[in-house]
Formats: structure tokens, C-alpha cells, sequence
């Protein structure tokens, strides 16, 4: 998958995710990586943009184009919307099938065949090699709009925070004021979905205590020894 948000920053996915489609939008692997490496475009551009996804990300797109262009000369008076490319047939949903379908321009209607038929209901053979082409390509890059967060305030993390060259990694103490730790979400660090966040708030958290704990330790002895 690929991102662009409004104000043209660019952002892809290096490897190949899953994608969750509900009923409200895009979520999943896919959507949560790239929201978090473009978190300040999205922001800066109120999460308006362009997502472009790659329905068959194991297929070549000219292979594709072959393989549908073998559809129309020798399954022609089979369905489009009925019959998807094999290399497709086994993991895209029939509905999604049908969504890219209509979004496709009309193809072009055999003399015998009702003029202006949607090309889900098409039959292959109907339809001109420049419609089966553009169809490969909208498998390989179909665009889809971003028009905002989700609606259930799920982010899973917050970008921004303590700038980490200000801390004592070794102790998660604070540089410029004594005494003073940052742990978990407070500090400069956002890390894709898979529990990076949660092992950081905990790391963090152990090494900040461990030194609270040792340094209260070593004054309360200190003053034990006074007294």
C-alpha cells in the first residue's frame, strides 16, 4: 500500500500487510504502519489524502493483464462479476470483486449485447482489451480517498514527546533536571502496531524504577550511617 496526503507527502508500505475493509472504512496491519510512519503529514494535511492499495501484490501486473486478456478470447460468454482471474479467485472477497468492477468505465457492448451494461454484469467478451487493462490496473493501484481518523478514537499511540538525546537511557533520567524520569508514552518514541509501544512503556518503566529504587536505597543507608 501506498499514501499520499494532502499536502503531497508520500509514504509506502516496504512490505506486503493485511487489510482490514469495515463497515465505516480501512483498517488493519496495513493501515495502522502507514498511519504511523506519515502520523505528521496526516496531521498537517487533517488526515485528507489518497491511499492506493495493490489488491494482488503477488501477481505482476502485466501478467494480470494476460491473464484477463486470456479470459476474453477463451471464457468470452462467462460473467465478469461472476468469474474473477484464477490468481485472484482464492483470496478477493466476491464484494470487493464487484466494488473495483464498478468502478471501472462501461466497457464497450457487443453488437448482440445490451448497449451500457455495468462491467459486472458483462461478459467477457464484451469488453475492449483497453477496459480489461485498466481493470489490471486498478487491482494493482486502486485508489481509494482518505477523509479522516477513525470514529472510535483508536490510536494505539502518540507521536511526539521528551526528546530521547535529553534522557539518560541507561536510567530514563532526565539530562537537565535531577531526579527527574520520563517512562512510556511521554517520550519522543511511536512504533508500529506488533507490542513495540507496550515494550517501551515497560523498559522504560523497569529502568526508571530500578534507579528510583537503588537511589533510595543508597540514601536511606547513607542516613542510617549518620545517625
Amino acid at each position: 500500500g501506498k499514501g499520499k496526503s494532502k499536502g503531497g507527502a508520500r509514504h509506502k508500505s516496504p512490505h506486503p500487510a493485511p487489510v482490514l475493509i469495515t463497515h465505516w472504512g480501512l483498517s488493519g496491519p496495513l493501515v495502522l504502519k502507514l498511519s504511523a510512519w506519515a502520523a505528521r503529514d496526516l496531521a498537517a494535511s487533517k488526515y485528507r489524502g489518497t491511499l492506493a492499495l495493490d489488491l494482488c501484490c503477488d501477481v505482476r501486473q502485466e501478467d494480470l493483464e494476460e491473464e484477463l486478456l486470456l479470459m476474453k478470447r477463451f471464457s468470452g460468454k462467462k460473467r465478469v462479476g461472476a468469474c474473477p482471474p484464477q490468481s485472484l479467485a482464492t483470496h478477493l472477497p466476491k464484494r470487493l470483486w464487484h466494488y473495483v468492477l464498478a468502478r471501472q468505465q462501461q466497457p464497450a457492448a457487443a453488437e448482440k449485447s445490451a448497449a451500457g451494461a455495468q462491467m459486472v454484469d458483462a461478459l467477457y467478451g464484451e469488453c475492449k482489451d483497453a477496459a480489461l487493462r485498466r481493470l489490471a490496473c486498478s487491482l494493482k493501484r486502486l485508489e481509494v480517498p482518505v477523509s479522516g481518523k477513525g470514529p472510535f478514537k483508536e490510536e494505539f499511540v502518540t507521536a511526539g514527546g521528551v526528546d530521547l538525546r535529553e534522557v539518560d537511557l541507561a536510567t530514563m533520567e532526565s539530562k537537565a533536571v535531577r531526579g527527574l524520569y520520563f517512562a512510556g508514552e511521554i517520550l519522543n518514541v511511536d512504533g508500529v502496531t506488533g507490542g513495540f509501544n507496550f515494550q517501551n512503556a515497560w523498559t522504560s518503566g523497569y529502568l526508571s524504577g530500578r534507579d528510583v529504587a537503588a537511589r533510595t536505597a543508597a540514601a536511606a543507608e547513607e542516613d542510617q550511617q549518620q545517625s
